[in-house]
């Protein structure tokens, strides 16, 4: 049966990459939890999406800072609020932290965590102390690494031999695929195929077909991205037959009992 992945938490309902929005996908059933991790100048992991707080940071005033995250130290990040971009209702929300969330993936394991694949772009240390902080936790936590290609998923499959791997590189050949899985071994794999939409036009990589489906799911569990409609769930789980399809909490886990 077809599960929902919340991208950024329930980020149609609540801000992005907050805690408040990771609980609400956990409270309304949604399979996994998709986020964004980045790092500050001091070495320190957390949520964000964006490079920028620009954009859903704001200060005790309500101004918007033009920095990046990585220009400044966990403490400087702090010192700003992630919620009242969205709305007023959500003011005061904090910015999570790697400890964080994984604090929250002991309280919740059955909702597994799935890092998106920006940290296979930090700098080799960062990614080690990265990975290291995860691995950390041991079984403790139920997460996931999403990685684009073979290289970077060899080095969350070594680093992290409890994690599930989720691979959503451009290259959907057979040779990628055979090579992956062949990396995957023992983890749990889900391979990640854009659905064409508007939203999606940015990606250059092969869109979801039923023919693309097909061969995908000789080598793993199948991820269809970024859905928002009624319309495309039925055809991603009916056409495409997806194990996972990711929403921006549009889609309700209810649908899938229609």
């Amino acid at each position: 049966m077809t599960k929902l992945q919340a991208h950024r938490g329930v980020s149609f309902e609540y801000p992005e990459n907050t805690m408040v929005a990771y609980q609400a996908a956990v409270d309304q059933g949604y399979a996994i939890i998709e986020l964004d991790p980045k790092y500050t100048a001091d070495g320190k992991f957390v949520m964000l999406h964006d490079k920028s707080l620009l954009r859903t940071a704001r200060d005790a005033d309500g101004n918007a800072p033009d920095v990046l995250i990585h220009d400044v130290t966990l403490a400087e990040a702090r010192q700003y609020e992630y919620g009242s971009w969205m709305d007023e209702s959500f003011r005061g929300e904090p910015i999570p932290t790697l400890a964080d969330v994984l604090d929250f993936s002991e309280k919740n394991p059955d909702v597994p965590l799935k890092f998106d694949n920006v940290w296979t772009k930090f700098p080799e240390g960062l990614r080690a102390a990265f990975l290291a902080e995860i691995a950390a936790r041991g079984d403790r936590v139920n997460v996931g690494l999403t990685c684009g290609t073979p290289e970077s998923l060899r080095e969350a499959a070594e680093a992290l031999p409890h994690a599930a791997l989720h691979y959503d590189g451009m290259a959907l050949d057979e040779e990628t695929l055979q090579e992956v899985s062949r990396i995957a071994g023992g983890h749990r794999l889900v391979i990640w195929i854009c659905y064409d939409t508007p939203a999606t036009a940015w990606f250059k990589g092969e869109k979801a077909t039923a023919a693309l489906c097909d061969r995908v799911r000789r080598y793993g569990e199948i991820g269809i991205w970024l859905l928002s409609e009624r319309k495309e769930l039925w055809e991603a789980a009916h056409t495409f037959r997806a194990d996972y399809v990711e929403t921006n909490g549009k889609i309700k886990p209810d649908w899938l009992e229609v």
